[in-house]
């Protein structure tokens, strides 16, 4: 440990040197966080920078930097090629990118979205990226015009690879995605269906009976439109009552559950009995055998098939004398999910135990939902001028 240098002149508190880089300190706070600092000589005189702290996403590689940048400027008057086009320390974000998604047993869909995101920072290093530096390209998406769903998306997904490179010690630092201002969603653009509206679109598709049991599970689950479509025969469970679905924005498995007083039940159960093989797929009318490597392009099938035959009907029901592009209140297959989950807070169900039934991995997807719930203060004021 040395003591502080400031102006040249010793004072009381103590830093600790780097056992990695010259001229590199730090000091533990009192909360436990870390202050860095870079110490550096020039023309005879002892120089201290106060760089940041290890919350804000600072850290050793990057004081490094900083000091071999100052160095160089008080030398020669500006950065110097060296300094702009060195080597940087440890891995990039394009490599983390990479060896995230080849990690990772996700759908084709999702991998693409995190390979659009290489090039962002391409051949910078994890320690070089800064909360600076990723606020810098939300403000950019911004100014792009990105819709705040998006920039979240961004967020979330370069979010995702520093806590991969965190897990794998393929990086010593903080996330500094926790240091950046999410945008804020418009939740009110959620249409969802009220009861009346609910038993409309179950007269309209009851003779349909692939469309009538698509939106009875739709109903009862919440599941996405390929979810539904890929249940198969082994993933119903009539005895206990449970389904498992698979989510396919994160190739992850959960479970819905059969209520056994529901219109769902008996439409289930029959579909279940005719099916014969565990791998047959629950809403496939052409009864042919399906194996692993045609599953998915059976889903997909099916999936287009619902859509086409199903968003008509939406369309004559409830979005009569709408605008294509009025998101806000059109009626969609989606509308289906968004019911489900308004209804469970409609009936008070808590939040987390939405969130669960939705397979939603972050809490703030799922609070947009809470304000329909009756402890949302509606039920306070109820009565309060009688």
């Amino acid at each position: 440990m040395i003591e502080q240098i400031k102006d040249g002149k010793k004072t009381g508190t103590k830093l600790t040197k780097s056992k990695r880089f010259t001229g590199v300190y730090h000091s533990v706070l009192s909360n436990g966080d870390k202050s860095f600092y870079v110490v550096y000589k020039i023309n005879g005189k002892t120089n201290k920078v106060f760089i940041g702290k290890e919350s804000e996403g600072i850290n050793e590689p990057f004081c490094h930097q900083k000091r071999n940048e100052a160095i160089n400027k008080l030398r020669f008057g500006d950065d110097t090629p060296i300094i702009k086009h060195k080597q940087k320390d440890g891995i990039t974000f394009k490599e983390a990118v990479n060896r995230y998604v080849q990690s990772k047993d996700i759908s084709k869909k999702v991998s693409h979205a995190y390979t659009a995101i290489e090039n962002i920072f391409g051949s910078n290093s994890l320690d070089t990226i800064t909360p600076e530096t990723i606020d810098k390209f939300k403000k950019e998406l911004v100014s792009n015009n990105k819709s705040p769903k998006t920039v979240l998306s961004y967020l979330e997904r370069i979010s995702a690879v520093f806590n991969f490179a965190i897990d794998r010690e393929l990086f010593k630092g903080l996330n500094p995605c926790k240091k950046v201002d999410k945008p804020k969603i418009d939740n009110a653009r959620e249409r969802f269906l009220n009861h009346d509206e609910v038993e409309q679109l179950k007269e309209a598709v009851k003779d349909k009976s692939e469309l009538l049991l698509f939106v009875e599970l739709s109903l009862s689950t919440g599941g996405r439109l390929e979810t539904i479509t890929s249940i198969t025969k082994k993933d119903i469970n009539l005895t206990n009552g449970i389904i498992n679905l698979k989510n396919h924005k994160t190739n992850n498995t959960y479970s819905g559950y059969i209520d056994n007083t529901s219109s769902l039940l008996p439409l289930l159960t029959q579909r279940y009995r005719m099916l014969k093989n565990p791998n047959d797929l629950l809403l496939d009318t052409r009864g042919r055998a399906i194996n692993q490597e045609s599953f998915k392009q059976s889903v997909k099938c099916i999936s287009r098939s619902i859509q086409k035959a199903l968003q008509p009907i939406l369309n004559k029901l409830f979005n009569q004398g709408l605008d294509a592009k009025d998101a806000k209140n059109r009626v969609v297959i989606h509308t289906l999910r968004h019911t489900f989950a308004s209804h469970l807070a409609i009936n008070s169900v808590p939040i987390y135990t939405i969130m669960e039934l939705l397979d939603h991995k972050n809490i703030e997807e799922t609070l947009r939902y809470a304000k329909l719930s009756p402890k949302n203060g509606r039920e306070a004021i109820r009565g309060l001028w009688k």
